[in-house]
């Protein structure tokens, strides 16, 4: 059996572009870091935005940082609906079929095209973690989540950096459906079924 993995419930959030960061905050504009995250190098700033789709609704972000090349909304499924985004599961950071939306900020607005998913669930892990437990980039595994509630995710894709530390990220829909709170870890299904 694989060793234990740290579960963390991932709030919807933003990443953006340098560019897009700029036409909403200001060109001089720092944003504020309000906390380290558990993948290193990653912060959770204090300013949030404005999200809106087809409908007459909007939901206020947290923007994550530090900056992408391409701007990226992650949304959990009720939240998409909320808005009229139909968005699609996708890897973080693959947006060749996300949905459109509207970023609103304090110096302006940003039609961002092709930024809208809905995260798929991701296990993070360095190079030594999946040498360690023979995974590798893109690989798709089982999760069986252990303790009070105990279920089974499927499909997880597996993200190798070096900087990442070992989590599973799910979206809090997905711990929601499947009433997971609190701290919990998973294991990787050894037969992959």
């Amino acid at each position: 059996m694989s060793r234990p993995i740290p579960v963390d419930i991932i709030p919807s959030h933003i990443h953006l572009s340098e560019e897009d960061q700029v036409a909403l905050f200001g060109a001089s504009y720092a944003l504020t870091v309000g906390e380290h995250l558990s993948q290193t190098g990653q912060v959770a700033y204090e300013e949030s935005l404005e999200v809106r789709g087809a409908l007459k609704r909007s939901i206020s972000l947290r923007v994550l940082g530090p900056c992408r090349e391409n701007t990226q909304v992650e949304l959990t499924p009720t939240e998409a609906q909320l808005l009229g985004i139909a968005a699609s599961t996708a890897r973080s950071g693959d947006n060749t079929q996300a949905a459109d939306c509207t970023l609103d900020g304090p110096a302006g607005s940003v039609r961002a095209a092709a930024s809208v998913i809905i995260p798929q669930p991701h296990l993070h892990c360095s190079d030594a973690e999946a040498a360690h437990l023979r995974l590798q980039n893109g690989k798709m595994v089982t999760v069986d989540i252990v303790g009070d509630r105990p279920c089974t995710l499927h499909d997880v894709v597996v993200r190798v950096h070096p900087t990442y530390r070992l989590r599973l990220h799910i979206h809090p829909d997905l711990a929601r459906e499947n009433w997971l709170t609190g701290v919990m870890h998973g294991r990787i299904r050894e037969n992959g079924l």
